[in-house]
């Protein structure tokens, strides 16, 4: 049986921030209200595939992205490689972007930290899945059980079947 495991947040960002590169800064024009620990971040990577859900933007392809979408109230700052993206409101929320429907944006109720949080689990269960051909009933619920140590309801919100 496998053990997932929720990664502090300081364990993040030693793993994202260990091939570091040059720090780029946001172009003046952008005003986004960003946490500090999201723009450090971004500003000194290179985008990253954390999981299979989960690409962090650096701040060139943050910005890059943020020009189609042309929303003040929004920020893209990751997707997924299949169309759809994660955004951050001006009070720091994640929402999810599923490109199939784009009438609106879904609430995840985390925030940034939550989101590299949840990135680095799913991380885990592709790890498994790499290892194991099925994912049993025990391992999903284990993995559900996971993501709502997180938050309480993030299970519910997970846009993707697992």
């Amino acid at each position: 049986m496998i053990s997932f495991k929720i990664v502090s947040i300081e364990a993040i960002e030693a793993e994202i921030l260990k091939e570091k590169k040059n720090v780029q800064n946001f172009p003046k024009t952008v005003s986004f209200p960003f946490s500090e620990q999201y723009k450090i971040l971004i500003t000194s990577i290179k985008t990253i595939e954390i999981s299979s859900e989960n690409i962090l933007y650096n701040s060139v392809e943050a910005v890059n992205e943020n020009k189609e979408f042309k929303t003040p109230d929004y920020w893209c700052f990751a997707g997924n490689g299949q169309g759809d993206r994660w955004f951050l409101d001006t009070n720091g929320n994640v929402l999810f972007y599923d490109h199939d429907y784009d009438e609106k944006l879904q609430p995840m109720h985390i925030n940034f930290e939550q989101w590299l949080q949840m990135a680095f689990l799913i991380r885990q269960l592709d790890e498994y899945c790499d290892e194991h051909d099925t994912i049993t009933d025990s391992v999903k619920q284990t993995f559900c059980d996971t993501l709502n140590l997180i938050e309480p309801t993030l299970s519910q919100n997970y846009p993707f079947t697992i």
